[in-house]
């Protein structure tokens, strides 16, 4: 049997729906930042509980012009965590900011707020918590430290749809808060990101940063200097699609979630993810933790029996183009570094069946042994 760890979840119905709306746009030649963007931007503001959304053509470039919206330049710092996708750290570097990398908590593996204050300067801009596979960081913490030296807070939500702190959506405690719709997320399109905020001035500096520094498309009136982050609107209508099947796929996500807790916890040399006090999590990974024995051997032995599995990112500092700029620099983030040798994720995704499932964990459990 061939299990995929992740895949995007499209039933016939949706399909129908996405080739009938991708005829209209074709007939009526509104390729981009058309009617199914706006509709995605307050539809999606409103799922959130948010009060405004700007789409844009990829997470990485949220995060990006987010950062550039708090006026961060070069210069200045831009607190990360450690673990992460590369994306988080790229986007202080884009605005000549130089990322700080913080360790993160052993056992939930956020952003650990009882290490940030210590790598504040008065370079310090902003705070970007990473609410990772679904779970969510400490904000309030977070957000103690942040009025406490005026910093600003860019909450990376790529892996964190519908997931909420105390019953409050994730994105929604920092100034901004940034999601993907990479083809892999809870919710998925052909790339693409959305960026919500209640602030109106941080959103119409995000309008004209995501359009070439203009508001609207026809228009030759330039007020900045921006870029061509736009996102068009095939890509609208898939995500549109997912949206109104994320309550749904969120369900089935938590629905599996619960059944890998229930048999895994069994084991002795794996630890199931441990959430974050008062968090629901939408689940966009469930990672696992080996605590003895070779990961690459455990995740080779699984390949072969046809379940599909990845690492938990490597701390971004360790990665070749981060050496390249800054040296290496072992030892920096230890418990970032430790969960580098033992975090994997397993088969999750809305489309997953019960017997895949089963397959899962009965594989799991003959190498656990």
């Amino acid at each position: 049997m061939k299990v995929q760890l992740r895949r995007p979840f499209f039933p016939d119905k949706s399909i129908k729906n996405i080739q009938r709306k991708v005829a209209e746009i074709l007939r009526n030649g509104q390729l981009t930042l058309g009617k199914n963007v706006e509709t995605l931007e307050s539809r999606f503001a409103k799922f959130q509980n948010s009060k405004y959304a700007v789409t844009v053509s990829s997470a990485t470039a949220g995060l990006h012009i987010s950062l550039l919206s708090l006026n961060v330049k070069k210069g200045d710092e831009v607190i990360v965590p450690a673990k992460t996708f590369i994306s988080t750290a790229n986007a202080a570097l884009y605005c000549n900011a130089k990322p700080v990398f913080c360790d993160v908590n052993e056992t939930t593996y956020q952003l650990d707020p009882t290490k940030i204050e210590n790598l504040i300067t008065k370079r310090t801009k902003a705070i970007i918590p990473v609410h990772l596979g679904g779970n969510m960081c400490q904000m309030e913490e977070i957000i103690e430290i942040a009025k406490k030296y005026e910093l600003s807070i860019v909450e990376d939500c790529a892996h964190s749809h519908g997931s909420t702190l105390k019953k409050r959506k994730s994105g929604t405690f920092g100034n901004l808060g940034v999601f993907s719709f990479y083809p892999d997320k809870i919710m998925a399109s052909a790339d693409g990101g959305i960026i919500i905020s209640d602030d109106s001035s941080l959103i119409e500096k995000l309008y004209l940063l995501r359009n070439v520094g203009r508001k609207r498309l026809g228009t030759d009136v330039f007020s900045e200097i921006g870029y061509n982050y736009r996102m068009n609107e095939i890509q609208a209508i898939l995500a549109l699609e997912q949206l109104n099947l994320l309550p749904e796929m969120i369900k089935k996500r938590q629905r599996v979630a619960k059944i890998y807790d229930s048999e895994i916890s069994k084991l002795h040399d794996l630890k199931i993810p441990t959430m974050t006090p008062n968090v629901k999590s939408a689940y966009y990974a469930y990672i696992l933790r080996l605590t003895k024995g070779n990961l690459n051997e455990f995740l080779t032995r699984l390949t072969n029996r046809g379940i599909e599995t990845s690492q938990m990112f490597i701390s971004i500092y360790k990665h070749v183009a981060y050496e390249k700029l800054f040296g290496k620099r072992i030892g920096l983030c230890p418990i970032s570094e430790k969960l580098d040798r033992q975090t994997f994720t397993i088969p999750l995704h809305a489309g997953i069946n019960d017997t895949e499932v089963k397959y899962v964990i009965s594989e799991i459990k003959k190498l656990s042994k």
